[in-house]
């Protein structure tokens, strides 16, 4: 027997299907010639993604028929797990996400890298507290990490160089959910990341296929960057090669 493998669909079985009352947002496929999730995880990490099931989900594409999503992927190695889009009482941090959802986060420590995306816009990534204000963080043109210690609970947010704002909590996008996030486990089932896939395009003619623009968040200070090569990645080989129809 395969024992990474076992250790996989063990951890698959226990966190990736949203608990009762949870659900995931549906990613749609990219246009051709852009890259999926697996793609863009895969281009990041090594090897190849495969995924560990699909649920029925939400789907935002109205012209579309798909109402099923991946709950993750795995490569053997590092298995990326979709933490619920909405459905969750708890605000979580980077080490809670696999029981809470990715609306609104806990205060804690973070480290945010930008790890660019398939849009023809730029982006600016970062937060907005309770009272409504976008701090920035990091940008798609700029792979710099950043160290943000929040104390009280905020939202993710991006923001596009057309003006456009898109928050982690759907509510704040006028119901549309406009972020999907992963964590990422080793192969001893320990957290060591997660990654943020954003839409950077509202409304009915949005693709709704998540890859304009992605972060990759690690605790800070941040060993678990230094042990997966993130001066390496070169930010997911993304940010000088975006693309759009």
């Amino acid at each position: 027997m395969d024992t990474t493998k076992s250790l996989m669909s063990l951890l698959a079985a226990t966190l990736a299907v949203p608990t009762l009352g949870q659900t995931l947002t549906v990613v749609n496929e990219p246009w051709p010639g852009e890259a999926t999730h697996a793609q863009m995880l895969a281009d990041a990490f090594g090897g190849t993604f495969t995924s560990l099931g699909t649920v029925e989900g939400v789907n935002f594409n109205t012209s579309s028929s798909n109402t099923l999503t991946d709950t993750g992927f795995t490569n053997g190695s590092f298995t990326a797990l979709r933490v619920a889009d909405s459905g969750s009482g708890m605000a979580p941090n980077l080490t809670s996400l696999a029981t809470g959802s990715d609306a609104v986060f806990a205060g804690g420590s973070y480290d945010a890298v930008s790890l660019g995306g398939f849009s023809s816009l730029s982006h600016d990534f970062g937060y907005i507290n309770d009272a409504g204000d976008f701090t920035r963080l990091v940008s798609s043109t700029a792979d710099a990490g950043m160290d943000f210690h929040p104390k009280a609970d905020f939202e993710w947010a991006m923001q596009a160089s057309n003006g456009a704002t898109f928050s982690s909590d759907s509510d704040a996008n006028e119901g549309r959910d406009h972020m999907v996030s992963y964590a990422i486990y080793n192969d001893q089932n320990e957290f060591i990341a997660a990654v943020l896939f954003f839409e950077d395009f509202g409304g009915n003619g949005s693709d709704w296929d998540y890859n304009d623009f992605s972060v990759l968040l690690t605790l800070a200070p941040t060993p678990q960057a230094a042990m997966l090569g993130l001066a390496g990645l070169g930010g997911i080989g993304l940010a000088a090669g975006r693309r759009r129809r």
